[in-house]
């Protein structure tokens, strides 16, 4: 049925309200503070923890482009709820799981489910708001998806812990309860009209030149790349030190629920700045905030390397990755055209697994051969160096305070 543009419009425009559900419930993941300590339970070293979260970011990085490009070329909505259905099928999977190779084959659905998701969520909200003339509220939009997105995690982490003190698969259950519904709620949204590439041709085809020309897009405008590069690499330090300082404390002696306060809080700090976002990026903006960003991090890991008492430095390092995620995603949601939103956005999820899959593994092997210790001092080293590369990098001129 053909309906106005008047009522397009209006429809468009829920996507915002329903964004902020979307984002808040499939946030409430009880697993997430659980499932390294679930997968030691059953058995698995550091090292083969480490392995199933490289294979993780192997099919990620090997699929993110090809499915940021399923978002541009067949709708933002349908990725979406692709990607729910794939998650709960990698869930269901980790809950059966009883050896590495089932383990794996369920990072591998988790990976697809993450890729389908990473570029359409953020490009579904950004090309709603331009067609409704609002892309100016992209950032206010992020702020708060962050801290709605930190106040589900405080959830995830207390009452998973809870939880998972008993019973492991009960948290995993509800979690998969949870993805069903958001499943079920992604039919919701309303595509946002938005211009595509004209080349003619098959599948195929079309899928090689919107991959190459979101590619040439990125050669070209310098400042893209650079803002790729620096994010996703201090993400992926900080996702590092999130997973791994669970087993830490774990092997310290904390149990499931202690751990889950230690995570909560930094949710909730974060949580809270998230909602400052917008005012701090009016005060310091562009590459003076990013780089202060990522010195900041920098320092943080240095922190959890040498001090005994974590949690502060923890806390830190997760307050300013959510500053340096929300003002690095207006940036480069603000530079490149929405014909290749997903498909560029999804080229910056390709470079964090690229950083994950060479980090994650050799933290765990350091952690398991030497110790946590000297894991986290190697951390550290990698940081303070990435952070004069990226200093000294011709890359971060060209942003122009964006």
């Amino acid at each position: 049925m053909q309906i106005s543009k008047a009522q397009l419009k209006n429809r468009v425009q829920k996507n915002i309200k329903k964004g902020y559900i979307f984002n808040f419930i499939s946030g409430i993941n009880l697993t997430h503070g659980l499932w390294m300590i679930y997968l030691a339970y059953k058995g698995l070293s550091l090292i083969e923890i480490g392995l199933l979260e490289s294979i993780f970011h192997i099919t990620s990085f090997a699929m993110e482009i090809p499915t940021g490009s399923i978002a541009d070329l067949f709708g933002r909505k349908v990725s979406r709820i692709l990607g729910r259905a794939v998650s709960l099928v990698g869930l269901l999977l980790l809950i059966y799981s009883n050896n590495f190779s089932l383990f794996a084959l369920s990072f591998i659905f988790s990976a697809l489910s993450y890729n389908l998701e990473s570029g359409a969520g953020e490009a579904l909200i950004y090309d709603s708001l331009k067609y409704i003339g609002k892309e100016n509220n992209f950032i206010k939009f992020s702020g708060i998806s962050e801290a709605l997105l930190q106040f589900a995690s405080i959830i995830s982490f207390l009452l998973g812990g809870f939880i998972g003190k008993s019973s492991y698969s009960t948290a995993f259950f509800i979690s998969a309860g949870i993805t069903l519904f958001t499943f079920s709620f992604s039919f919701s949204f309303t595509e946002p009209p938005i211009k595509k590439n004209e080349e003619s041709g098959g599948m195929i085809k079309k899928f090689y030149y919107q991959i190459v020309n979101s590619f040439k897009f990125i050669f070209k405008e310098k400042a893209v790349g650079f803002l790729i590069l620096l994010i996703q690499v201090f993400s992926s330090f900080s996702t590092c030190t999130f997973f791994y300082l669970q087993n830490y404390w774990k092997f310290s002696g904390k149990n499931e629920f202690e751990i889950g306060i230690f995570l909560s809080a930094a949710s909730l700090i974060a949580g809270i700045i998230s909602l400052f976002i917008p005012k701090i990026e009016k005060k310091i903006y562009g590459k003076r905030l990013l780089m202060l960003i990522v010195f900041s991090m920098t320092l943080c890991i240095w922190g959890i390397a040498l001090f005994d008492f974590k949690l502060p430095f923890f806390i830190a390092n997760t307050a300013l990755e959510s500053i340096l995620f929300v003002s690095g995603s207006k940036y480069i949601n603000n530079l490149i055209p929405s014909k290749y939103r997903a498909t560029i956005i999804s080229v910056g999820s390709m470079m964090f697994s690229f950083s994950m899959i060479a980090i994650f593994p050799i933290f765990g092997y350091i952690a398991d051969v030497l110790s946590f210790f000297a894991a986290f001092i190697s951390l550290a080293v990698t940081s303070s160096v990435l952070f004069l590369f990226f200093s000294l990098s011709k890359g971060k001129n060209k942003l122009n305070d964006c």
